[in-house]
């Protein structure tokens, strides 16, 4: 029931420039009983609709008449879009998905989709968002904040902004502490066992996640174990 609250009070603002796939949209999303929906055809009309519409999530498609959707994406997040954005893309290569989430993409669906499997999605970053709050984790010198994807050192002389992934793979990792968390875990968490993520995808952000560690401090705070990835809050 929460749910359903959650996802019906939802402000959903769908982008694409197909005028007929908008149409669909609306009428399914509005048939589950959202009733706060908003369409735009490119990126001009984004921009103009987040700020007046003020969305919960973001459905965007990744090639639009005035603008790629990554680099869409991205912008978003420069500005301080925090909100989950859901990307629609004909493309659904590995190296795409890689770019959308390294963009600060929640969340990918090929097209065609099923309407059933983006209402899942939508529901999904939905709770996630809902459940992000202002706890700090502190590991030596560095401190963790969620809510605002952000590592920095105890003083706050240093600061490193992470992607959505990256944040919720350190979470991961703070929670289960002492403990690792085998690779197939993170998988399930973090992408809920998308059939086109690999491990070597994983290992992309866990990589990239170390690179911006080791900008602010040398503690290697994320480690290797045997079974996958543990947090060393001890060196």
């Amino acid at each position: 029931m929460e749910m359903n609250s959650l996802l019906q009070s939802a402000r959903i603002l769908i982008v694409d420039d197909d005028a007929d796939l908008r149409h669909i949209l609306v009428t399914q999303l509005g048939n589950e009983g959202i009733a706060h929906l908003c369409e735009a055809e490119n990126a001009q009309q984004a921009f103009h609709n987040i700020d007046d519409f003020q969305p919960d999530i973001l459905i965007l498609d990744d090639q639009l008449p005035d603008g790629n959707g990554f680099d869409i994406c991205e912008r978003l997040r420069r500005r301080g879009f925090e909100k989950p954005i859901i990307m629609l893309t004909g493309q659904n290569g590995e190296r795409e998905v890689i770019t959308g989430l390294e963009k600060g993409a929640n969340d990918f669906i090929a097209k065609p989709m099923r309407f059933g499997e983006l209402l899942a999605r939508i529901r999904t970053q939905l709770r996630q968002y809902k459940k992000s709050d202002d706890m700090r984790f502190t590991a030596r010198d560095i401190d963790f904040v969620p809510a605002s994807k952000t590592l920095c050192v105890s003083d706050n002389s240093k600061r490193a902004i992470l992607t959505e992934k990256e944040t919720l793979i350190l979470k991961k990792l703070f929670r289960n502490w002492p403990e690792s968390v085998s690779k197939e875990e993170l998988l399930a968490d973090v992408w809920g066992y998308q059939s086109d993520i690999s491990t070597h995808t994983l290992e992309t952000h866990i990589y990239r996640l170390r690179q911006k560690i080791a900008r602010l401090s040398s503690s290697q705070l994320v480690e290797t174990a045997q079974n996958g990835y543990r947090l060393n809050r001890e060196n």
